[in-house]
């Protein structure tokens, strides 16, 4: 087993990404993972899941912990942050880096270079990511790993509506309030469908028009991601409404998964991820025929089987599966440096 570090992005109990979700995987496969914190902790460690601990003092977790662990075990750090490229191998001097490159964010491109040539292998959320590392660093071993489905979210027993979800069909998209949300379709949509009522549930992020013209939009804020599965079996329809931007067309979004582990109908834009996961996930390409593929969603009957397999798909893409890929990256990573068996 490997003593893995996943250096500071993000709080552990910032919503439910990807990192929190293969750190627990990892540390219930027997590997000792040490979660860096953002925020402040009463402990010098907490064990959060498993195998699983957070810190925030790297120089108390370096000096106290991580000296006797190396003895026994190699060092592995998990980075999705290309800019800590520096910081990892002064602070932590792992053994071995995996960069697992998940977002395609333009600001974060310069520091890329660097981070691959330090890594000792790539990792990959989408093909378009995966094809493009692969053109650029022939010579470096990359693994695709998508995203997937929390497990909890299935087989979900049925409860109340929630208080705050409006009466009535229920359109809701479920994630970051971002800039890269089309906030245009959703206003069209809403505007076109006045008796749906449309929901956003997450976090605000960046400059945000406001919806104050149209009764039926509803922004719900950020919610735990233990209430999300209460939401989402009192919705008609979960959209993926996403601008065509560099950011999105390199997603593999994690609400999809969700949102069918739940049985509910799934519309996006034309992302080439959620093009893949057809006819589990509904694509349309323009403004016109996002609204109209709504419609039909909304008021026509729809085949019981179809509901059944996209659950039966999102049961074949859970972080179960994901960890175990991460599991192979690592220990592959590791015997080629003759540091495992």
């Amino acid at each position: 087993m490997a003593v893995i570090i996943y250096p500071k992005t993000m709080n552990w109990k910032f919503m439910r990404q990807r990192p929190q979700q293969l750190m627990t995987e990892l540390g219930a496969r027997g590997h000792h993972v040490f979660f860096e914190n953002l925020a402040p902790m009463n402990s010098q460690l907490e064990e959060v899941e498993p195998g699983v601990h957070l810190f925030t003092d790297h120089h108390s977790f370096v000096k106290r912990h991580l000296d006797k662990l190396r003895k026994e075990h190699p060092v592995v750090v998990w980075t999705t942050w290309a800019k800590q490229r520096t910081r990892l191998a002064s602070i932590y001097r792992p053994d071995a880096v995996i960069y697992d490159c998940c977002d395609e964010f333009p600001h974060w491109a310069k520091y890329e270079h660097r981070m691959v040539e330090s890594a000792d292998h790539l990792v990959a959320t989408a093909e378009t990511i995966r094809t493009r590392l692969s053109l650029a660093y022939p010579d470096k071993p990359i693994t695709l790993i998508p995203n997937a489905a929390d497990a909890s979210m299935f087989d979900t027993p049925a409860v109340h509506r929630p208080h705050d979800l409006p009466a009535g069909p229920t359109v809701a998209y479920i994630g970051a309030w971002a800039y890269w949300v089309d906030h245009a379709l959703f206003a069209k949509a809403a505007e076109q469908y006045p008796n749906v009522q449309f929901v956003s549930i997450g976090a605000p992020y960046g400059d945000i028009p406001g919806y104050g013209t149209l009764p039926n939009v509803h922004i719900l804020g950020e919610k735990p991601h233990s209430e999300l599965k209460k939401y989402l079996q009192h919705i008609d329809v979960a959209v993926i409404p996403f601008l065509y931007h560099p950011i999105t067309l390199a997603t593999n979004p994690v609400k999809a998964y969700e949102y069918m582990a739940t049985g509910v109908k799934v519309l996006s834009t034309a992302l080439p991820e959620c093009i893949r996961m057809e006819p589990y996930v509904t694509t349309a390409t323009t403004h016109e025929d996002f609204i109209g593929k709504l419609g039909q969603m909304l008021f026509e009957q729809e085949d019981p089987a179809a509901r059944l397999a996209r659950i039966a798909y999102a049961r074949e893409n859970t972080w179960v599966q994901r960890g175990e890929a991460a599991d192979v990256v690592i220990r592959e990573t590791l015997q080629r440096k003759g540091l495992h068996e």
